[in-house]
């Protein structure tokens, strides 16, 4: 067998791996939303993807860790998708628009992983938890540091980047959190975007920033 084979073979391989863990992992954010996070076992999990138990443990060792491959993509997605976003815009105030919108994006692709990591953060282990944490903090630091930058200009007016970096990451969250409310109120996800940019952003920018932006800030 040539190296050239055993590459394409492994790259297989790694592709049926990384199709088989998120079947598995969506297998199980369906069920836990369905039925609670602790009532759901590592056996109807294997059952709702279709595998043996005993593959299931291959893949992974506990329930604990599938819920945390849920919640690193939703993370891994925000690492990604955000700096990219934020790179596309000039603008420090459209800078800080961009990266709020791609994470409500992200979070509407992901709104049953978004809301079990606010069921199950809890009853995590501390090793876990503080991964999430971790992973987090370093998925928020690219927004912070927008706020900062239009702050640092005098774009903003008596805002601590920190505070606000968090807040609009809450918000964000709270598309997911509460998407039967604005389901039933009707509210597409570029209503909210722009709701919550007139709110947040638009309210705390400085007058010069006002007139330099004008309404083309919010899409």
């Amino acid at each position: 067998m040539t190296s050239e084979t055993e590459d394409l073979n492994a790259i297989v391989r790694g592709a049926r791996a990384e199709f088989r863990e998120r079947q598995i992992v969506d297998a199980a954010i369906g069920l836990m939303q369905k039925k609670g996070a602790h009532s759901v076992s590592m056996q109807a999990i294997a059952k709702s993807t279709g595998v043996s138990v005993g593959l299931l443990y291959k893949y992974f060792s506990d329930k604990e860790q599938i819920v945390l491959a849920a919640i690193t993509r939703v993370l891994e997605d925000f690492r990604i998708r955000v700096p990219a976003a934020i790179e596309k815009a000039d603008d420090p105030v459209d800078r800080i628009i961009a990266a709020f919108t791609e994470f409500c994006q992200v979070v509407d692709e992901h709104r049953q992983a978004v809301v079990l990591t606010y069921q199950v953060s809890r009853s995590l282990s501390r090793d876990g938890l503080e991964s999430i944490q971790t992973q987090e903090l370093a998925t928020l630091q690219p927004l912070i540091d927008v706020v900062s930058e239009a702050a640092a200009q005098d774009d903003l007016h008596n805002v601590d980047a920190n505070t606000l970096g968090h807040d609009l990451m809450t918000m964000a969250h709270m598309w997911a959190l509460k998407h039967w409310y604005f389901q039933q109120r009707e509210v597409s996800l570029e209503e909210y975007i722009a709701q919550q940019v007139r709110t947040v952003v638009m309210n705390n920018l400085s007058e010069s920033a006002r007139k330099r932006v004008g309404t083309s800030a919010v899409r």
